[in-house]
């Protein structure tokens, strides 16, 4: 990874492939999070090392769509997996309302991964 003048972060296409590949194995329980999390900041440079906070890079209404895609799911499906509505996920998904406790266990115990990772 490599910053600009401009603060932005760059990301090559090697890490960024590794990056996918880690996050699709952990999705199949094959990888935990906190090796993820190693990697990840084994890649970044020093100067970045300090400012960088994992709980911030990852949120949890974006692992569900993950999840959906790796599962071959539809909101639909997994909407009525967790006695909820369609509308009521797409909003999770999007960001646009909070996962709740609850809705984190479920989602945890369905896809067989800790209910933090969506909180």
């Amino acid at each position: 990874m490599k910053k600009n003048t401009n603060q932005e972060i760059h990301i090559d296409v090697n890490f960024l492939t590794a990056l996918t590949s880690s996050l699709e194995a952990y999705v199949k329980g094959k990888m935990q999070a906190v090796e993820i999390l190693k990697f990840i900041e084994c890649s970044l440079p020093e100067d970045d090392k300090a400012n960088w906070n994992p709980k911030s890079e990852f949120k949890g209404y974006e692992l569900i769509e993950t999840f959906l895609e790796v599962h071959g799911m539809t909101q639909a499906e997994l909407a009525r997996l967790l006695d909820s509505t369609p509308a009521k996920l797409n909003d999770l998904i999007k960001g646009r309302r909070k996962i709740s406790s609850s809705t984190a266990h479920k989602l945890a115990k369905l896809f067989k991964v800790e209910h933090t990772a969506f909180l």
